[in-house]
């Protein structure tokens, strides 16, 4: 018969690994969330026409620092913007995540989301009621069931552009999100708004309809190449964030200016990731 002492120093380990393991599979308590537009993250596979003309050629260099910069906070979950397909984001994520990305036939600037596996397989859809004229990107929705709630992580990339025609589709773009949101339940919007709604009161109220949303990005100030004028990549959640979490990520060639001088800004992004913790529990 084994001795009590030795069964009992036996046991404590045992009981420790119990503890840990329990711990492990307790609730998910908060995800960090990162968004991160790519700037035309194509992989030349397959790609004979070599369009747009004005996109980057990766190396793996390229992908490598994208790759560094963009997991450096290990988010649980990552919204992309400009990519090429599915095949192109799996040069800057590692096996730890699953992906997916909307399809349009023909060239288009593809939306993406990556989340790590441990979080399950999600209901994915596309929103064709952002692209309500061909050109226009669709958004990408996913829904997960997270401990038994259902949370829904909608991807968006509104239009690019400073004219009066992109101002009032970027503006229908918004009333469509205005529609769609209240439908979700609990939800995190993110992406590239291309508008800094710190400074367009009369979007961020259209966008938040009778909704009580709050955007991570508040009160921060960006520093990333030339968005030095206020966000355009935006997180926001009808739950909360935690305080102090916000992280703009900037690449270590970022001297302000996305001008290819130095050279090796030529295969990074012109925008930075930026991330949050959102808090599943309150």
């Amino acid at each position: 018969m084994m001795h009590c002492p030795l069964i009992r120093f036996l046991g404590i380990p045992f009981a420790f690994l119990i503890t840990i393991s329990i711990i492990a599979k307790g609730p998910i308590k908060k995800l960090k969330v990162t968004t991160f537009n790519s700037y035309f993250l194509y992989d030349e596979v397959g790609d004979f026409h070599q369009f747009p003309k004005d996109r980057k050629h990766r190396t793996e260099e390229d992908f490598a620092k994208i790759k560094k910069i963009l997991l450096s906070n290990r988010p649980d979950i990552i919204g992309f913007q400009e990519i090429e397909n599915e095949t192109a984001l799996h040069h800057i994520i590692i096996n730890e995540y699953e992906c997916r990305a909307t399809v349009t036939p023909g060239y288009s600037q593809e939306l993406g989301l990556c989340w790590k596996k441990e979080l399950g397989k999600p209901v994915i859809k596309e929103l064709e009621q952002l692209s309500f004229r061909p050109g226009l990107r669709k958004g990408l929705l996913a829904e997960f069931n997270i401990d038994g709630k259902k949370v829904f992580f909608l991807v968006v990339h509104l239009k690019a552009g400073r004219s009066a025609k992109d101002k009032k589709e970027r503006k229908e773009q918004i009333l469509a999100l205005k529609e769609i949101l209240p439908s979700l339940g609990k939800f995190v919007l993110l992406g590239d708004f291309n508008e800094v709604l710190e400074k367009k009161a009369d979007l961020w109220k259209i966008l938040r309809g009778n909704l009580k949303i709050k955007s991570a990005n508040y009160k921060q100030k960006s520093d990333c190449w030339q968005h030095q004028d206020g966000f355009i990549d935006y997180l926001i959640t009808n739950m909360d964030w935690q305080p102090g979490s916000f992280v703009q990520t900037k690449f270590e060639s970022d001297d302000g200016n996305f001008d290819g001088n130095p050279s090796a800004e030529k295969g990074l992004s012109d925008h930075c990731p930026v991330s949050a913790d959102l808090l599943l529990e309150r």
